[in-house]
């Protein structure tokens, strides 16, 4: 389905085209039946996919995320983000309160990113996207609201900043 979706989108003289999220861990989906793309997968459905979003000649970058904390608790029963700071009353039916990451999950999160990045780009992809909104785990990072760590990944912007930056530069 999403090869003739975005190969009708390029026959159709799109310039650029950004897919949904590609999630870089299997063990966090925001939504039921999310694609991933992670170390070990398989390409080829990725390369097809590639081939028919770029069949006219336009662009067409992976949008690369994580949910962290943003992943409702019938797909994962513990959530991770860079603190341990729930949604509130009116979400927390939903979204349990996450368990804050450690320092070994923020840089394997990092790697993971650079990963897909790599794998996204073998499959044809002419790009990638760090989907850093919608209260996704970039956007988890950078807030502070959600980000209350008192280490070098939190605290001043530039610590906050320090996750998606890092992220750039694995990528």
């Amino acid at each position: 389905a999403l090869c003739r979706l975005y190969r009708r989108w390029s026959e159709g003289g799109v310039g650029l085209s950004i897919t949904g999220n590609v999630m870089i861990d299997r063990r966090a989906l925001g939504e039921p039946a999310n694609v991933v793309l992670e170390a070990g997968a398989q390409l080829d459905a990725f390369a097809a996919w590639a081939e028919a979003a770029t069949v006219a000649g336009n662009h067409a970058w992976m949008q690369l995320n994580h949910p962290g904390k943003q992943s409702p608790r019938f797909l994962s029963p513990e959530t991770v983000a860079p603190s341990a700071v729930g949604f509130g009353p009116a979400l927390s039916r939903a979204f349990a309160t996450p368990r804050a990451l450690t320092e070994g999950e923020i840089e394997d999160l990092i790697v993971r990113f650079g990963t897909a990045a790599g794998l996204a780009k073998r499959a044809g992809f002419t790009g990638v996207q760090i989907h850093g909104a919608h209260g996704y785990l970039v956007s988890q990072f950078l807030s502070p609201h959600h980000n209350v760590r008192e280490d070098g990944w939190g605290g001043s912007p530039e610590n906050r900043a320090r996750f998606v930056l890092a992220v750039y530069d694995a990528i």
